[in-house]
């Protein structure tokens, strides 16, 4: 059907058109500004809070995830009228999955930031990883915190 020549041009263009388009949260997720000094609450600042961009990104990578076992595992009939071989079907998969993985991390890291810079810093309890501006008495309040019932 498609010479090999063919299908290696088509699996470079299909690659490289996804990949220009790959990614809801890289296209609409409007991060936070830089650092900005103090703890007091910017609810006015412009950028993103909705997780609705990250949640698709996630979607897609669970599919092509699926994809990528699929043409790893799957029965070489499945492959045998294909436009494109199972090689590249497998190249496209791990290279979308990417994108996509890496586009979801990234609008979920820049929501919640902008979510902790419009609410402000949290306030008790500690949490350790996620707090930022810890000083040598949150954990010991934290602790504290935890321990009651």
């Amino acid at each position: 059907m498609f010479s090999s020549r063919s299908r290696i041009e088509l699996a470079v263009v299909a690659l490289g058109a996804g990949l220009t388009c790959a990614g809801c949260s890289f296209t609409f997720v409007t991060p936070p500004p830089s650092r900005s000094a103090g703890s007091e609450p910017r609810p006015n600042v412009e950028c993103t809070t909705s997780n609705v961009a990250p949640i698709v990104d996630s979607v897609v990578t669970s599919y092509e995830t699926f994809r990528v076992a699929y043409a790893a595992f799957g029965p070489d009939s499945a492959y045998r009228d294909s436009p494109i071989p199972r090689d590249a079907d497998l190249a496209l998969g791990v290279a979308f999955g990417g994108a996509f993985l890496a586009s979801a991390i990234y609008g979920y890291v820049n929501t919640a930031r902008c979510r902790r810079l419009r609410d402000g810093a949290p306030q008790q309890p500690y949490l350790p990883g996620v707090s930022r501006g810890e000083t040598e008495h949150e954990p010991a309040a934290a602790a504290a915190s935890l321990a009651r019932p």
